[in-house]
């Protein structure tokens, strides 16, 4: 595959950058030899907290997230994952050390979600080395109807096939979709690149864009 001629998204544009990148109040943007690259901050919406009950409601606690003043507020019954699950999108990382994910690949999926014109108020994301869920758990606690799975085959979350990276498959009425960990997207190597290019033409078909 001739890499000249692969169209890549913004956020795949914003991760080679990184060093070029200059914040505003609403807008990123990268600056080039050529032409300057703007792109739309991460949006989310915190879900809304009854006030109005005559029991005291346990404070949420917020999870900050990167480059953006927004913040996802996380109830209690909701702590095992980040997000608001609004669209039944379930993103599945493996990374240790972290309760979900680090600052660097946040930024990263916050990019992807904005190419593919959603938030993180649309996802559930998990971080598999915390809560090693299987897919039939994940299905009576989330309801997903797309799965986004980084650095794990489909036996860790026991589901009842194989199927090859950036393939997308449906099965019991949700889509699949796994992909290399986020860490072989980093940088702009050669590798780096066909693998944020395939992740991208697995999402468009994945989500019809």
């Amino acid at each position: 595959m001739s890499l000249e001629k692969i169209q890549l998204p913004d956020f795949v544009i914003a991760n080679l950058y990184t060093d070029l990148l200059v914040l505003g109040t609403d807008v990123q943007t990268i600056q080039t030899n050529t032409e300057a690259i703007t792109l739309t901050e991460l949006k989310t919406e915190a879900p809304v907290v009854n006030t109005t009950s005559e029991k005291a409601v346990p404070k949420p606690k917020t999870i900050a997230i990167p480059q953006s003043k927004e913040l996802v507020v996380l109830d209690s019954d909701k702590q095992w994952y980040l997000g608001n699950n609004g669209k039944h999108i379930v993103v599945i990382i493996k990374e240790t050390g972290v309760a979900f994910i680090n600052d660097k690949h946040l930024q990263f999926l916050s990019n992807i979600l904005n190419a593919c014109k959603l938030n993180l108020g649309d996802i559930a994301l998990i971080n598999h080395s915390n809560n090693p869920n299987s897919y039939t758990e994940l299905k009576q606690k989330l309801q997903p109807k797309f799965v986004l799975v980084f650095d794990l085959e489909t036996k860790e979350i026991k589901l009842p096939f194989t199927m090859p990276n950036y393939q997308v498959q449906s099965h019991d009425n949700c889509k699949f979709l796994f992909a290399s960990s986020l860490t072989k997207m980093d940088g702009d190597s050669q590798e780096a690149k066909m693998e944020k290019s395939k992740l991208w033409m697995s999402l468009k078909n994945m989500f019809q864009l």
